[in-house]
C-alpha cells in the first residue's frame, strides 16, 4: 500500500526556510518517491528530509 507524502507541505517548509525549490519530480516506484529541486541541485525525498531536520537543529540553535 502506498502512503500519502505532502509534497506540496514539503515545498512551502523548506521555502519558508529560505531555499530556492523549483520543480517536484514524481519518480518511478523502483527509484523511490520524489525528487525535490532544492537550491538548484535534485534531492530525493529522504534528503530533503534530512535538509529540513538540519534546519530545525539551527533554527533550535539560534
Amino acid at each position: 500500500m502506498k502512503h500519502f507524502i505532502d509534497v506540496e507541505l514539503i515545498r512551502k517548509t523548506l521555502r519558508d526556510r529560505g531555499h530556492d525549490v523549483g520543480h517536484i519530480v514524481p519518480v518511478p516506484d523502483n527509484a523511490g518517491e520524489y525528487e525535490f529541486e532544492v537550491d538548484g541541485n535534485l534531492l530525493s525525498l529522504i534528503e530533503a528530509r534530512a535538509l529540513l531536520e538540519q534546519d530545525a537543529a539551527r533554527m533550535h540553535l539560534s
